[in-house]
């Protein structure tokens, strides 16, 4: 097993946030909601635990190399940058490819970040099909009968094609979509400052207030070999938004409370000069 730690400077979205008066637009008291459809990606399931997503990914394939990726907060008391304590904020197995093949799998999971239990809200699962690749028709059946109809689905290029199909969780908004356009997943990462986006959404109506009704998303990408109809390659998205974004107001609240008492310690300590 691998890891790699690095520091994830805040105090520019700390500042953004604040300027967006956190405590009426963070919805104080929203906690995440593990509620996420029942899609798996061979047998991983977002909600998942940190514990639980170690032990499947070591029962899924004995060949998998493993690697954690880890992260820390840094923000200021006013005269230096403090750090939080580092937190797994991805895991990562590569299945290399059998003898005498070209076939490959990863797989990749993101989780949410403290101070709430981590949930697994971002799973990504990538395949190489040389040696034995299915029709698109097959594997476009295959996707259907697993998933359902798609919402969207899109085929693009000249000679290696991609056909692209979204799923929407039923029932609620797709955050961020704006009527007539294309369905897409919107990148967010482990750092509130990727709410940023979604609150110019909610200013633009495109996203509802409470942030934990927003819709996951389910995207897989066939990439169709060039002058045929074989799938030499597959690649499926699945993301609870719903999840995640109400994490990441919950870590900016921790980082707010964390920096404003880093502050008040500083400004306390020290003796006092002499009058």
């Amino acid at each position: 097993m691998h890891r790699s730690a690095f520091a994830f400077p805040l105090t520019r979205g700390l500042a953004l946030l604040r300027r967006s008066a956190v405590a009426a637009v963070l919805c104080v008291g929203t906690s995440a909601g593990w509620a996420a459809p029942d899609w798996d990606v061979v047998g991983f399931k977002l909600g998942m635990s940190l514990d639980q997503a170690r032990a499947a990914m070591k029962a899924y394939n004995a060949r998998g190399q493993m690697k954690e990726s880890l992260l820390k907060f840094s923000y200021s008391d006013g005269a230096r940058q403090q750090e939080t304590e580092s937190f797994v904020a991805s895991l990562e197995i590569y299945i290399p490819a059998p003898p005498g093949t070209m076939d490959s799998e990863t797989l990749s999971f993101e989780f949410t970040p403290p101070p709430q239990p981590q949930r697994l809200v971002r799973i990504r699962r990538t395949v190489a099909t040389w040696s034995n690749p299915p029709s698109d028709e097959r594997m476009l059946d295959s996707l259907t009968q697993k998933y359902g109809k798609p919402a969207s689905l899109t085929t693009t290029g000249i000679g290696t094609r991609n056909r692209n199909g979204i799923w929407v969780e039923p029932g609620k908004p797709i955050c961020g979509h704006q009527r007539g356009r294309q369905i897409g997943m919107i990148g967010v990462g482990p750092s509130p400052r990727d709410l940023q986006r979604f609150r110019q959404y909610q200013q633009q109506g495109t996203a509802p207030r409470d942030l934990s009704t927003c819709s996951a998303l389910l995207q897989a990408n066939m990439v169709i070999h060039q002058g045929g109809s074989s799938v030499v390659g597959l690649e499926v998205v699945m993301q609870d938004y719903g999840a995640q974004l109400p994490a990441l107001e919950a870590t900016a609240r921790w980082l707010e409370e964390l920096e404003a008492n880093a502050r008040k310690a500083r400004l306390n300590s020290g003796s006092a000069p002499k009058l």
